[in-house]
């Protein structure tokens, strides 16, 4: 059997020996698109006609790491009301991510972007001087959300809602903390993610998802108008839900578990992820798919992850951490929390119950360095399984489509 999977712009092709059982996962390709008379009916219906008589709205957007098709959205709120989108003003709920390239910008705004970009500005989540205290959360420490959200009446949050490896899905809250959201909050936030029940498609009783939630309660989910998509395989928008932030989230994120999770009955000894642009852009990213796969191995069992990482490392932070970290107590050297420390504690925990292996153009000492192990030769691999039944799982956009398994 012969299967090829997307690797650094182009494909590698694998043949895969008899003995080896194949299944193939995939997230689900939408028989009917959402189309223009869909979008306006939801969008109307759930009191968005607001916005159209809006002097100056605010749209909350993604940035270009996400896949939130936002000119899709735009287009389709276009056709509702053609000058909508030049009264709006924009801002890009950047999180830590820092400034936008050239290349996100054009990634976000697509065919909109000359008209759109100087109505527009990203979070910096180090500037205190663009952000308002809201109060404090559980840890009884301040947080502060950009002032923007305070000076318009009408704020809509354009996002999309998949699986997301340790806040339970993208999309709603998400827009708020970390998009939003001071450096500060956002570390605490993240560091919750050491705790494994912090997982794709959990959101009870997942700590991250939880605080992220308490956050938005602090503003009021109802001062936002949630446009939430959910994208299938083709990147087509196949869902989408209007209303408030918090209820939007919830009825988005049924409709994206359809599209994404995959029960596993059996555990397989071999998982094979195929990471797609833009989360085959660093070792930083691949983790996503780490994590949405690894329940699908058994005890021993690989997984192999193909992603050239164009873009390098993609955290220099994430990576110097790995020099004080104890991979025997799987915990900074220093005793304290770091910001990007589930970077490291996830993939160390779960390289010492399967070997975890990465097919790259980074250099082996480079990604053995966070607790990865490089893999040169991918079909040199399965050719020494032909001698043993041996099962295959081949995942197909590894960084969004789920494996879950009953224990």
């Amino acid at each position: 059997m012969r299967i090829k999977l997307a690797y650094a712009g182009s494909t590698i092709e694998l043949n895969i020996p008899d003995n080896i059982s194949v299944d193939q996962y995939a997230p689900a390709v939408a028989e009917n698109p959402v189309d223009a008379e869909t979008f306006r009916r939801g969008f109307i219906g759930a009191g968005g006609e607001r916005f159209l008589k809006s002097e100056k709205p605010l749209f909350v957007i993604n940035d270009g790491h996400r896949n939130t098709p936002t000119p899709v959205m735009l287009s389709l709120l276009k056709q509702i009301q053609p000058e909508i989108i030049d009264r709006a003003d924009y801002i890009i709920a950047a999180g830590t991510h820092g400034q936008p390239t050239e290349a996100h910008y054009r990634k976000i705004f697509g065919d909109y972007y000359d008209r759109l970009k100087a109505r527009s500005e990203f979070h910096d989540c180090h500037d205190y001087t663009r952000m308002r205290k809201i109060g404090t959360d559980w840890f009884d420490k301040d947080v502060y959300v950009n002032q923007k959200v305070f000076e318009y009446d009408d704020i809509a949050i354009f996002s999309s809602v998949e699986p997301h490896y340790f806040a339970g899905f993208t999309g709603g809250r998400k827009s708020i903390l970390p998009g939003l959201a001071d450096f500060a909050t956002v570390e605490r936030n993240h560091n919750q993610a050491n705790s494994l029940d912090a997982a794709p498609l959990k959101v009870d009783g997942n700590p991250v998802a939880e605080h992220m939630a308490a956050v938005l309660d602090m503003l009021g989910p109802e001062k936002f108008f949630g446009i939430q998509g959910v994208i299938d395989a083709h990147k087509n928008l196949a869902g989408i839900f209007f209303g408030d932030l918090k209820s939007v989230f919830d009825e988005a994120m049924v409709f994206s578990r359809q599209m994404y999770a995959n029960e596993v009955k059996e555990r397989y000894d071999v998982v094979i992820g195929e990471i797609l642009p833009p989360l085959d852009a660093s070792l930083y990213q691949l983790q996503k798919a780490l994590e949405n796969c690894q329940p699908a191995v058994c005890d021993g069992g690989t997984i192999i992850l193909l992603s050239d990482c164009h873009s390098g490392v993609g955290s220099d932070h994430f990576f110097e951490l790995a020099c004080g970290w104890d991979s025997e107590k799987n915990i900074a050297k220093d005793g304290q929390l770091h910001f990007g420390s589930h970077k490291l504690s996830r993939v160390n925990a779960i390289g010492k119950r399967i070997d975890v292996r990465v097919r790259s153009t980074l250099p082996a000492e480079t990604i053995e360095r966070v607790f990865y192990k490089a893999m040169e030769d991918v079909q040199g691999f399965l050719d020494k399984l032909n001698h043993k039944e041996c099962r295959l799982a081949v995942v197909r956009d590894a960084a969004h489509t789920v494996l879950t398994t009953q224990t």
